[in-house]
């Protein structure tokens, strides 16, 4: 074989929805670190991203609810946990309006996590974005 993505073997990890609020690499426990261990071995490990990541740069959409929202500087918490691909199409998108959206996107693009289901237009949240591994390269779509 002259690359290892053709031996077919693709290791992938999926979460469900991810409510971060907090940091995670404090935590030592030992059924935490075996779970971090299983998504750090996975050549995709996935998670919808149920909040956005901003410093409350953009006011809410809505006068009353719950919005989710999380400190842009604990996404490497999420890749320190192995997630490197992450679903934002989600009930809590327009928690803070468009510009909630671009913030967003602009913290997990600085970060380099690959994500998608928001776009500024209808084009870019429905396209596709790309993972490369070893292993292949994975497209998901997220609308």
């Amino acid at each position: 074989m002259l690359y290892e993505a053709e031996s077919g073997d693709i290791r992938m990890a999926f979460t469900g929805e991810t409510l971060l609020s907090q940091g995670l690499t404090m935590f030592r426990e030992e059924r935490f670190l075996r779970m971090r261990d299983l998504l750090r071995g996975a050549d995709v490990a996935f998670t919808n991203a149920e909040v956005l990541f901003h410093n409350y740069e953009d006011p809410p959409a809505y006068l009353a609810g719950t919005y989710m929202r999380c400190d842009p500087r604990f996404i490497d918490h999420l890749q320190w946990l192995g997630i490197n691909l992450v679903a934002c199409a989600n009930n809590h998108t327009y928690d803070f309006g468009e510009g909630g959206i671009s913030t967003n996107m602009r913290y997990l693009d600085e970060a380099g996590l690959a994500h998608a289901g928001t776009g500024r237009n209808l084009a870019e949240a429905t396209a596709p974005t790309y993972l490369d591994t070893p292993n292949g390269r994975v497209a998901l779509i997220s609308a």
